[in-house]
């Protein structure tokens, strides 16, 4: 009854298991020393500082191997919240308005390792939406007529290479990540995988035109991928990732808690890469639509330089709506110039071009890739950079200082033209 709470805290590692009744039990044998300590930084001296020298004093070990120190949760006024303040959040009225799974996320993707988090509700409206997101991922995946008869086309046979390449290469740095407690980043990483990577871009290279069925070979793979990216949300999001889990096949059962975790394997850079072409080169088609109140409905004829030698593939003629690439020899009037790379490419549009907003929108990509090259020349003159760095890094630090040359080249020819 004399000893204050952190006197007996200290004892709180191995008190748990009987230790001062049965030091030689079996849940003391297996249990103790354990791996990882999670607490906040403010109160090393109180609690670990004695929980270590209680560890040793009485059992000759160590209690723990690693200490993982969070930020402190903040309010508005940077003041730590506490109970004696009366500035904490109604933690059961944040669940109900944004789930308790958006509330974990929301949190987390805004508490870097190790710094403080100033408190905001409306940080856990994005776990909410997020939230929103796989589910609606999963109700489209659900939704699909799925035909056995129609062969695989080959823009969903490239979207498939790419998000398989794409998922392992997410999970290297997952494993990296987690071994570092670097936890925040570790659930950016599956957030942009799933958001941006698999919602955003996979499903819709994938998605069949309306009224009409998804062939079976790609609806079987895409649900694969589908199981394995809610086993890699599950330590962030356990209740939406169980249910969606529980749906998507019968489980006799069993529960995602015990499923194995994706494999990891290699990925294929170049595949990577060639993706990434053809995303930034279809965005860009796109904002040429936006901008000139182009209907993604209509077809676009593109036109590419009659020696680029570049072969596009299906996947862009789909999601951009291209219906025609036509070679030229000759520079054509009224086009709209893109530069992905170091590639130019000109849409034809049945409008004249403002001369002027299109001086202001070249000299704005043109002052951007000069940043870019300045930023890349930057590293390339550090010699200490160039060599420590690994040579895959660095080679690839002067391939990114080669297309940004080319492409300063291509908008400066563009303003001159003009």
């Amino acid at each position: 009854d004399v000893l204050d709470t952190w006197f007996s805290s200290w004892l709180w590692p191995f008190s748990v298991f009987n230790w001062h009744e049965d030091p030689s039990n079996k849940d003391l044998q297996y249990y103790y020393p354990t791996n990882d300590l999670v607490t906040g930084h403010d109160i090393i001296f109180f609690w670990v500082a004695r929980m270590i020298i209680a560890g040793y004093h009485f059992t000759g070990q160590k209690p723990f191997k690693n200490v993982y120190f969070t930020g402190m949760v903040r309010d508005k006024k940077g003041r730590k919240m506490s109970k004696s303040l009366g500035n904490s959040p109604d933690a059961l009225g944040l669940i109900d308005q944004f789930g308790a799974d958006g509330v974990r996320v929301g949190m987390l993707l805004s508490a870097p390792a190790g710094n403080d988090l100033p408190f905001d509700d409306s940080l856990c409206l994005q776990g909410r939406n997020f939230a929103n997101k796989l589910w609606n991922a999963f109700r489209l995946l659900k939704g699909w007529e799925v035909d056995n008869t129609i062969s695989t086309p080959q823009s969903s046979t490239d979207a498939i290479e790419w998000f398989e390449s794409r998922m392992n290469q997410s999970l290297q740095s997952l494993g990296q990540q987690f071994d570092q407690f670097r936890i925040s980043e570790a659930l950016m990483t599956s957030y942009k995988l799933i958001w941006d990577d698999f919602c955003s871009w996979y499903l819709e290279m994938i998605k069949p035109k309306f009224g009409e069925a998804i062939d079976a070979s790609t609806h079987k793979q895409t649900i694969l991928f589908f199981d394995a990216i809610v086993r890699m949300i599950h330590p962030f999001m356990p209740f939406i990732s169980e249910e969606i889990w529980q749906n998507i096949e019968e489980r006799n059962g069993a529960s995602i808690v015990d499923a194995k975790w994706p494999e990891k394997a290699t990925f294929n850079e170049s595949v990577l890469k060639r993706m990434d072409f053809n995303m930034e080169l279809i965005s860009s088609i796109r904002q040429v639509r936006t901008e000139q109140q182009i209907s993604p409905k209509e077809s676009l004829s593109l036109y590419v330089a009659k020696n680029d030698g570049l072969v596009l593939e299906e996947l862009v003629l789909k999601m951009a709506n291209i219906d025609k690439i036509t070679a030229l020899d000759a520079e054509v009037q009224n086009t709209r110039t893109i530069v992905v790379d170091k590639h130019e490419f000109f849409i034809p549009l049945s409008t004249n071009i403002d001369e002027e907003s299109e001086r202001q929108r070249i000299t704005k990509e043109l002052d951007y890739a000069k940043g870019f090259l300045k930023s890349v020349d930057k590293k390339l003159e550090n010699e200490r950079f160039v060599s420590s760095a690994p040579e895959s890094v660095v080679s690839a630090e002067r391939k990114k200082k080669q297309d940004a040359e080319i492409k300063i080249k291509l908008l400066e020819k563009q303003l001159q033209d003009l």
